[in-house]
């Protein structure tokens, strides 16, 4: 697999396959049109190009962690920007870039991380039992990356309070579509459009007092992943917070559209 080559040449083989539309057509060009309504003046075709770049990142990235020892930092494509915050807190980003670096790094600081995951429905991938495999496949090694095992439901709320009572990290992605979390949805403007993000995470921050760190990763032309981690903010203002993580998602989107997977939701 090109992932086990050096990554300089393992970049270029993705940068020319990223010219092919050889994984998941049909599903890549959907998300790619949704975008360019979305955001008029969009290039598709480079959109379309930067998303299938990204998609083979993305398996790249899980063949890597596979391979890798779990304190092992992936040599001369990851770099770290910020510092996580000592004690239990909530991290909290979106299905944005890759993630699979960011539990590796805080497991090689040698925290733990409880991600609260939403389960596999078989019915959300079918005609795709492919994907369903490598999805379960991957959430398989995020726990592993995660040193923890993730919060299912039912009793997800329990879960989260007894990991960041043992001073554990607890991570969320805030952009699960509504049918997937259709508790404590809030109304916010994402794109330009009326859109909803769940406030739930945040009200369990501040119940517990625990502050919340906004994270993402970046991806340049490269391939380089950059973990972004910014201060932690305060918990107590639900409201300021959930504004906050929508005017965040918005720049990030229209930073880089290829890099948000959740175009067709």
């Amino acid at each position: 697999m090109p992932a086990a080559l050096p990554w300089r040449w393992a970049w270029a083989f993705y940068r020319t396959m990223s010219r092919f539309p050889l994984l998941l057509p049909a599903q890549m060009s959907v998300r790619a049109d949704i975008a360019v309504q979305t955001l008029p003046g969009t290039d598709r075709t480079q959109l379309l190009r930067r998303m299938q770049f990204l998609q083979l990142l993305d398996f790249a990235d899980f063949f890597l962690a596979r391979r890798a020892r779990l304190t092992a930092k992936p040599d001369g494509h990851f770099v770290v920007d910020g510092e996580w915050p000592a004690g239990g807190f909530l991290a909290v980003s979106f299905h944005y870039g890759t993630g699979m670096w960011m539990l590796r790094d805080l497991l090689r600081k040698g925290r733990r991380t409880t991600v609260v995951a939403a389960p596999f429905e078989p019915g959300d991938f079918k005609g795709r039992c492919v994907y369903l495999g490598y999805g379960r496949a991957r959430h398989r090694e995020m726990e592993r990356s995660a040193g923890a095992s993730a919060a299912y439901r039912p009793g997800v709320r329990e879960k989260l309070v007894k990991a960041l009572a043992e001073g554990n990290v607890v991570m969320s992605l805030l952009d699960l579509p509504p049918r997937l979390v259709p508790a404590n949805q809030q109304a916010v403007t994402l794109l330009g459009q009326p859109a909803s993000l769940p406030a739930g995470v945040f009200q369990l921050a501040a119940a517990l007092n625990v502050p919340v760190v906004p994270f993402w990763i970046e991806i340049d032309a490269r391939g380089v992943r950059k973990l972004v981690i910014e201060p932690a903010r305060e918990p107590q203002d639900v409201a300021a917070n959930l504004a906050h993580f929508a005017a965040l998602l918005d720049a990030l989107i229209r930073r880089d559209p290829a890099a948000w997977h959740f175009w067709s939701e």
